[in-house]
């Protein structure tokens, strides 16, 4: 293999839960979507890029799950140190955004799978980058590969070094193989919610296809391809009553296109109000178990409650909507299916009796705000008009009816007890900021009302809400007491909303560590040397004009001019001799890649 073609190992981070998400996360129009079947020209200066990291049980396809914090050109990873020193390790970039095969570097069992998306790939997610993907594909699944590559490491991984020395040998119909499992991986991505290429629920034959895909790579030679007679699988039910809060919560669209982007998102108009691509008001399910005055009511959810009654019976047998949806839907279905990254947060009350499910990626400002004044005040309004009504008739009824307004009496003051609570802890997250998680966590350098920024992730998000989500989620207040403390790996100060709550501690660590001077927009005012080093690398890289824009950039690039003329002209020189470098490695790679073409084989 290593004659025939390119095997590369990839970027490492050295901080993933900094500069990765899951696709879901972010804003889905700041993404590179490209697909490596389209032409591509030059770099992206996207945000976000997809990432291709451990195989983690994939296999034939990489479907697009992490992506990689990357604008402007990756230099917030570029300049991730540990003591000074460069800790990261962006190697090979030029294989970044090119067409490649990534093989499990971990485990006994050995697969492939092509890349569908012009990606940055990881140091766990190395490639081959062939002429013909398709048969490479085939022969690096093929029976025959696994039993070789075994051989040649039989621990519990594999090496670049191995994939250059596997033996190449075609596989016959490799393209109709290839076109088989496209087609049907494509459906079953378009039904998979949590897919970047999700449309609405639906069966798949993608299990039946990889194994008929791995029977025809392992047939003898000169023997026809075994029959294609795919059998679909169903979902599960829960599938689709998760597809209808999607669109309830104005996340997916009510006609099978799929997730929304914020452009579609802000230039939607309904043509009535009951329209079912119109999410409820605010994008925020309201439930409660006092009223019938929620969200549930509510003309936009009426695709939940017709979900419901289609399936209901065998989601939860017994169970009205309203109930599952506030004890069982986020822990036994959502959690799941976002792996711990959920985008629905269930604020909750301590007994879960007032529930309130909002869309990270509809999340405003005045979010808090508008719960407040909209649905638990007004709740809170009308438990305390029914508790001065049970008043009334506690004193003017007769004993026997006494007893039943005095036990309805207690139920409602309990609510009114955990509402009160709820609303406390609502106002506190809205206005000053999370309480601490334990006694003995660093407090909070300054107070400041929680605003969502989807950059920081759902880990760090969630972290500053912990206090709402613990009746559903517990971890949120583990990564808040982390976020507090900031100890070795556990330091977040990366993130913007640690810049919130902690900003001179996070302003001190931007003066010592360039990365985070990127991260908070300071990168020229405590690092001028390093920031007019890296626009003369990235006008390379990106464009000509390209500049590195913060407050006063541009007035402290000409003092930096003015005032450094010899280390300016060193800089340049010192750029130029990169550049020099880098051309002679392209054109020695370039000469290898020739090599390869000629022969056209793999």
């Amino acid at each position: 293999m290593g004659d025939e073609t390119d095997v590369r190992q990839g970027m490492a981070t050295a901080n993933n839960p900094r500069f990765l998400r899951q696709h879901w996360e972010i804003q889905l129009n700041e993404l590179l979507i490209y697909s490596t079947n389209n032409t591509f020209f030059g770099l992206p200066r996207n945000k976000w890029v997809p990432y291709i990291k451990g195989a983690a049980g994939k296999v034939w396809f990489e479907p697009l799950s992490d992506v990689l914090l990357w604008e402007p050109n990756g230099l917030t990873v570029k300049l991730m140190e540990r003591d000074g020193k460069q800790a990261s390790r962006p190697q090979n970039e030029r294989y970044y955004f090119q067409p490649g095969v990534a093989f499990s570097m971990i485990g006994a069992t050995f697969t492939a799978r092509i890349h569908r998306f012009r990606s940055v790939f990881g140091n766990k997610g190395s490639s081959i980058f062939p002429n013909k993907r398709e048969n490479s594909l085939c022969l690096l699944n093929s029976t025959t590969s696994g039993y070789v590559l075994g051989s040649l490491n039989p621990g519990i991984g594999f090496e670049v070094g191995d994939i250059k020395r596997l033996p190449l040998f075609p596989i016959e119909s490799a393209e109709e193989i290839f076109t088989k499992l496209e087609k049907s991986f494509s459906e079953h991505e378009a039904a998979r919610e949590t897919s970047v290429e999700f449309k609405q629920p639906g069966a798949s034959a993608w299990n039946y296809t990889q194994k008929w895909a791995q029977t025809a790579v392992d047939r003898e030679p000169n023997t026809p391809l075994p029959d294609y007679q795919p059998v679909y699988e169903q979902p599960p039910a829960t599938n689709f009553i998760s597809y209808a809060i999607g669109i309830a919560l104005g996340r997916f669209s009510a006609n099978g296109q799929g997730i929304l982007t914020q452009t579609q998102k802000n230039s939607s108009t309904p043509s009535s109000p009951s329209s079912p691509s119109t999410p409820s008001p605010h994008s925020l399910l309201f439930l409660s178990t006092y009223s019938k005055s929620d969200s549930l009511e509510h003309p936009q959810t009426q695709i939940i409650r017709d979900t419901w009654q289609k399936y209901g019976a065998e989601i939860a047998p017994g169970k009205t909507l309203r109930d599952w949806l506030r004890l069982s839907f986020f822990k036994d279905v959502h959690l799941k299916m976002y792996e711990n990254h959920p985008i629905y947060f269930p604020l909750s009350s301590q007994k879960k009796n007032f529930v309130a499910f909002i869309s990270i990626h509809r999340w405003e400002d005045d979010t808090l705000q508008t719960l407040l004044a909209d649905y638990l005040v007004p709740e809170l309004s009308r438990i305390e008009g029914e508790i001065n009504d049970l008043l009334a008739a506690r004193n003017q009824s007769d004993k026997k009816s006494q007893s039943t307004v005095e036990e309805r009496y207690n139920k409602v003051l309990q609510l009114q007890t955990e509402l009160k609570t709820f609303i406390e802890l609502v106002q506190k997250c809205a206005e000053a900021g999370t309480p601490a998680a334990n006694p003995k966590d660093t407090p909070r350098e300054a107070d400041a009302r929680f605003k969502m920024n989807l950059d920081d992730g759902v880990m760090v998000n969630s972290a500053a809400l912990w206090s709402l989500l613990e009746p559903q989620w517990n971890k949120p207040k583990k990564w808040w007491s982390e976020l507090c403390n900031a100890k070795g790996k556990k330091d977040y100060d990366w993130s913007h909303l640690a810049a919130r709550y902690f900003p001179q501690r996070v302003d001190a660590k931007c003066q010592e560590d360039p990365s985070l001077a990127v991260a908070h927009g300071c990168f020229w005012k405590y690092h001028p040397q390093k920031a007019y080093e890296w626009e003369l690398r990235l006008q390379d890289e990106i464009a000509l004009d390209f500049t590195i824009n913060e407050i006063d950039s541009d007035k402290l690039r000409e003092e930096f001019e003015i005032e450094n003329p010899e280390l300016v002209l060193e800089l340049k020189e010192k750029e130029d001799k990169r550049r020099e470098r880098k051309r002679k490695k392209e054109d020695l790679d370039n000469d290898f890649s020739l090599d390869i073409k000629l022969g056209e084989n793999y």
